[in-house]
């Protein structure tokens, strides 16, 4: 097993392109080995009150870019120079998110990642009704964005919505053919 990298100083072991998971995404410049610190993931240091106001009005936009550093701080990365709020959401990510203390997000790899391949992570999301739709493509896609601590509430919601779903009255028909 190779040795992890030493931890960037920048971006320089990643890099911005198209994804086929969401828009853009982010890449790996060059091979990683299991354990790197792949970037730190940036962005303003504010108040879990303020943190829970930006994160409202943040799933009201569809993008949520905030990291809870500790009881009372939360880490706003919607900055522009957070390079990392790039990096999309997978159910079977390569990467995780390290909290450092409350002073820091590390994207750290959890396996060996190759060259040009999608750098993603699990959001660790909680359940919201009704929960975004996941496009990773992984085999063990779970079909919405909430993240692998809060699968079992998921479960719960489809269940829920099973039991509330409409009977089908009919399939469609076609018309009957004219006698002629």
């Amino acid at each position: 097993m190779a040795k992890p990298l030493p931890q960037p100083t920048g971006w320089e072991y990643i890099r911005i392109g198209r994804s086929g998971v969401h828009g853009r995404g982010l890449f790996a410049a060059r091979d990683l080995p299991k354990g790197t610190c792949v970037m730190e993931y940036k962005g303003e240091r504010v108040s879990k009150a303020e943190g829970n106001r930006r994160t409202d009005a943040q799933w009201e936009q569809g993008r949520v870019y905030t990291f809870e550093l500790s009881t009372r701080v939360d880490l706003d990365g919607s900055v522009r120079s957070n390079v990392a709020r790039l990096a999309n959401f997978s159910c079977e990510p390569n990467c995780e998110s390290e909290n450092e203390g409350g002073r820091h997000i590390w994207i750290k790899a959890v396996r060996s990642i190759k060259a040009g391949e999608e750098i993603t992570y699990d959001y660790n999301f909680p359940l919201v009704e009704p929960p975004p739709v996941c496009k990773c493509g992984a085999k063990a896609c779970r079909g919405y964005i909430v993240g692998e601590d809060h699968v079992k509430d998921l479960k719960a919601w489809l269940a829920k919505q099973a039991e509330h779903k409409p009977e089908r009255k009919a399939a469609r028909r076609t018309k009957a053919k004219r006698a002629r």
